[in-house]
């Protein structure tokens, strides 16, 4: 896989445009906490469930972007692996 070689030189690039993604996820989330409920009670209660789904999900997406950044980053530095 020759993306491989150009992901390990590039990893710079590739992780601050994932956190730019995740920024602006970030603030489309906030923003969506702000917005009111449907008027009818079943379609309230799927957006409320929808939205714990969505703060769990970008929950996992930070950690699993934090576990890459140090395994890319931080790791490397100290010297681990060599």
């Amino acid at each position: 896989m020759p993306q491989r070689i150009w992901l390990s030189e590039h990893k710079t690039l590739v992780f601050g445009a994932a956190a730019a993604t995740l920024v602006i996820a970030g603030g489309a989330l906030a923003l969506g906490r702000r917005l009111p409920y449907p008027s009818d009670p079943q379609l309230a209660h799927t957006c409320m469930r929808l939205r714990r789904v969505n703060a769990w999900l970008y929950a996992f997406a930070l950690s699993a972007f934090a576990t890459g950044g140090v395994f890319a980053f931080a790791l490397p530095w100290f010297g681990a692996g060599t």
